[in-house]
């Protein structure tokens, strides 16, 4: 057999050797343990010459400069981002098989309606939600592996959204419904944005932030149990892309204090883009008004509306407790609010 000759390393530097990760109880290796040697040293900013190599790696030098748009470690980088990876794969659920379909029971028509109207609403949603990070990971430098892996992460949770939503739909006796434009355009400011940090901001915080409080209110309101476990399941996942975002636009904010009047902008520039697109969703409003309600009887929306007006409210206070907690001031949290409230209440 032809002896392999390797070629001259002596450029290269020397890899590491004798690294050994703790095995926890159980078995099983952590991620939050692998932060040991070089493939432990998180850089501040990527070189553009290391490539797709896994941090620690020792590399040719000539590789070719990939030149990821995203790699400053500041932009991405959340403290707690190796738990959020583990939650991740303990979090994943099976939307054929653990939601009970098989105990879904015919609702009342104008019931029914409003849960598939709603349906239709959110995988509209996830499908957003599913777009923009996978958008924003093929910019991400490979160093900040842990970032990566949490973003293929989300694609895969709002993946499995689009899924479950639309089976929802589509299970008993309804089918998907009515689709606004106003919607449309409001997604569709989302889905431009290029700039990592805006666009993990207006959808993390602002936009999963308040979808949280949709689904949190949709499980409560929900007509039957398997409806209210579909909203449970998800908003589960949802609660860690919002993790992610509060952590990392903390982390940002503590690294780069300006990043307030970036951030400022984004949600001004969208809110002024909403006020010219269109008003809510009337199938929306109306869907959640039968649903708070109990009915489509005048009085049972009456009551709905009023259930609903209560949630507007709790969104407002919640979206301005999640920016002070990443470091915004009362004062510019309350505006921040007021802006992606009042603009279009269309969650997202």
């Amino acid at each position: 057999m032809t002896e392999i000759k390797l070629p001259d390393t002596t450029n290269w530097g020397e890899p590491d050797w004798g690294i050994r990760v703790p095995v926890r109880d159980g078995g099983g290796i952590d991620f939050r343990d692998c932060f040991v040697g070089r493939a432990g040293q998180v850089p501040d900013e990527a070189p553009a010459h290391l490539g797709l190599a896994q941090r620690g790696s020792v590399v040719d030098p000539n590789t070719p400069p990939f030149e990821f748009p995203v790699n400053k470690k500041a932009v991405v980088w959340a403290d707690n981002i190796a738990d959020l990876v583990e939650q991740a794969k303990l979090g994943q659920w099976n939307a054929a098989t653990d939601i009970p379909w098989d105990k879904l029971h015919p609702l009342p028509a104008d019931l029914e309606q409003a849960v598939c109207q709603i349906c239709t609403f959110m995988i509209q949603n996830e499908y957003l939600a599913l777009y923009l990070p996978a958008k924003l990971l093929t910019r991400v430098d490979p160093r900040f592996t842990e970032v990566v892996l949490f973003l293929a992460s989300q694609v895969e949770d709002e993946a499995r959204h689009v899924e479950v939503f639309t089976k929802r739909a589509l299970a008993n006796g309804g089918g998907l419904q009515y689709v606004s434009a106003a919607t449309e355009w409001s997604l569709k400011s989302l889905l431009t944005q290029e700039d990592f940090t805006s666009a993990s901001f207006l959808l993390h915080i602002l936009g999963e932030g308040t979808f949280m409080e949709l689904l949190k209110f949709l499980e409560e309101v929900a007509p039957d149990p398997v409806t209210a476990q579909v909203f449970k399941m998800t908003r589960q996942d949802e609660g860690r892309h919002v993790g992610y975002g509060v952590s990392h636009i903390a982390y940002h904010l503590k690294h780069d204090p300006a990043l307030v009047l970036q951030l400022t902008q984004a949600a001004e520039a969208r809110a002024a883009f909403l006020r010219q697109a269109a008003g809510a969703s009337p199938f929306v409003q109306q869907a959640l008004a039968v649903l708070a309600g109990g009915g489509s009887a005048p009085e049972q929306i009456a009551h709905g509306r009023e259930r609903v007006k209560e949630l507007y409210k709790e969104m407002h206070a919640t979206r301005v407790k999640r920016l002070i907690q990443v470091g915004f001031q009362r004062g510019m949290a309350e505006r921040i609010s007021n802006l992606h409230g009042g603009a279009v209440p269309n969650f997202m």
